[in-house]
């Protein structure tokens, strides 16, 4: 059986041969639509420009309708909700012609508060240092039409389903199928019960692991989301590898025939509008399983009956009966690469994941001329769509992307650098995300150039004093400028996040804006700085 490496190579390159080509022109098997979620329609609309643009270039397949889908207003409705409204808008667009159909829907209606470089263009836009063999630079959606291409052939017409952040890699050979499910079928990898603890996790009729050199399919008794380790061992999630070591199956992406999604589409026509949210994950795949006492079902029953639990009881009595088997990829990986830390170590540490998807280095990176003739290259890290200065010096454990550096830059360790214009020679501090935006006040035009420690917490609203930028405390802000007192930075909002706070100064140019942020981030590592004005 071929290495992963090789295998992916082969299927990028599959992929790369359909950019930019009509399918109907070659024999290639594809989706038929392609879905993209967005969480409102100003973000559907922004994908919707981008996705144009990719097109105008040549990067995408020319004849598969690639469109986005925005959550209807009012309340948050999660994965689950948006893949019940991309039902009903389907149905309604195409009415019985699209249950014939392969379509993919790829999650991407969140804000990507935890790598907020991405927050703007969306997580499915995020670059990739992959150099393709034709069309331009890989972006994550170029990844996702790729790399599940090979599921295609064992799919029935249906829906698959994925999320915008995280990536497959896999060697498989012919698969075999037990039975033609009309249900559901879900990628199973094999991983420690550790990372079993942060993921779903499969309990599967046969309590012995796959072949490392088969692809096979086996029924499956439930799904635990997010067990203990005492969780899976209790309800027989856990299987012993060839060398006896204790092992689960966990998940990824998935699909599910049409006659599951007649079942969502009249489920949903009984509830809507969604008053609460949904997840795809956490509650579609936890009501499925041949196990009558299902470990999820019956936390849900034994709970206080809220309308969010009764919601997902009703949804439970759409899907009990609903079979679900789980897709061994013996020879797989799964890689998140939904945060700071994520993203950097993947990109610049991760060697398997750089091996196996061919990673480099630099990636459409123009080297700006060294004034001082300094010829030695000391520019390591990931280099993305960006113009340096050749005589910085970057740490390997870095990432510029879509940046120009027109100055000499010393760049240390866990930096990402996004978006940012750098003027002149400049040592910036090590350890944060930093990334510029325009941004409109009325009609006035500015940038703002954000930054967070890649080990902050941006999502979480904690009390004020309990919160910390940088690994400081808030208040050490306030020590350093009048301008940055917590009063003024949440402005009296009851929900105190970094995502809401009001931290970063505006300025009328992108290096202005940078070079302010640095001297903060600067200030706040050396705590000095006292009545600096902002």
């Amino acid at each position: 059986m071929v290495e992963i490496g090789e295998y992916m190579r082969d299927v990028l390159a599959r992929y790369d041969s359909l950019r930019g080509q009509k399918i109907a022109n070659s024999r290639a098997e594809f989706w038929n639509l392609v879905i993209i979620s967005a969480g409102d329609e100003e973000q559907r609309r922004w994908f919707a420009a981008q996705l144009a643009l990719k097109a105008d270039m040549g990067d995408l397949p020319l004849d598969v309708p690639i469109t986005c889908i925005s959550d209807p207003e009012g309340s948050r409705i999660g994965s689950g909700g948006a893949t019940l409204n991309i039902l009903k808008i389907l149905s309604q667009k195409y009415k019985e012609e699209f249950f014939k159909w392969k379509i993919m829907i790829i999650h991407s209606g969140g804000h990507s508060k935890r790598l907020p470089s991405h927050s703007c263009s969306g997580k499915i836009f995020s670059p990739l240092p992959i150099l393709p063999t034709k069309g331009g630079p890989y972006q994550m959606l170029d990844l996702k039409l790729a790399i599940y291409l090979p599921f295609l052939s064992t799919m029935e017409p249906g829906i698959f389903i994925t999320a915008s952040d995280d990536i497959e890699v896999f060697s498989i050979n012919e698969i075999k199928r037990k039975r033609n499910s009309d249900g559901v079928t879900a990628l199973a990898h094999p991983s420690s019960l550790k990372i079993g603890t942060g993921h779903g996790v499969y309990v599967l009729d046969c309590q012995t692991s796959g072949s490392p050199s088969t692809t096979e399919i086996r029924a499956c008794q439930e799904v635990l989301q997010k067990p203990t380790v005492a969780l899976m061992k209790e309800r027989g999630a856990t299987v012993r590898d060839a060398k006896g070591i204790e092992q689960v199956y966990s998940d990824s992406a998935f699909w599910f025939t049409s006659s599951v999604s007649k079942k969502l589409l009249q489920f949903y026509s009984e509830v809507e509008p969604l008053q609460n949210e949904l997840c795809v994950y956490g509650d579609f795949l936890t009501f499925l399983g041949s196990k009558e006492d299902k470990y999820y079902v019956s936390q849900l029953q034994r709970a206080k009956q809220t309308r969010a639990n009764e919601l997902k009881l009703k949804l439970c009595s759409f899907l009990d009966q609903v079979p679900l088997d789980i897709l061994l990829l013996n020879r797989s990986k799964f890689y998140h690469l939904g945060t700071m830390q994520e993203y950097l170590n993947g990109l610049t540490n991760d060697e398997n994941l750089r091996t196996e998807l061919n990673l480099h280095s630099r990636v459409r990176c123009r080297l700006l001329s060294a004034e001082d003739g300094d010829t030695v290259d000391r520019i390591e890290g990931v280099i993305l769509n960006s113009a340096i200065h050749a005589s910085s010096i970057v740490h390997r454990n870095t990432v510029v992307e879509y940046s120009l550096i027109k100055g000499k830059v010393i760049m240390h360790p866990q930096t990402i650098l996004s978006s940012v214009v750098v003027d002149r020679t400049l040592d910036i501090p090590g350890g944060f995300l930093y990334h510029t935006v325009p941004i409109r006040d009325g009609k006035a035009e500015s940038f703002v150039t954000i930054a967070f420690g890649v080990e902050d917490d941006i999502k979480s609203s904690l009390d004020r004093n309990n919160l910390k930028f940088g690994g400081r405390s808030l208040g050490d802000l306030e020590n350093l400028s009048k301008y940055l007192s917590v009063e003024k930075i949440f402005q009296n909002r009851e929900e105190c996040s970094l995502w809401h706070g009001k931290i970063f100064p505006s300025s009328k140019s992108m290096e202005e804006s940078f070079l302010m942020t640095v001297n903060l981030v600067k200030m706040l590592i050396e705590g000095k700085g006292a009545g600096m004005e902002l």
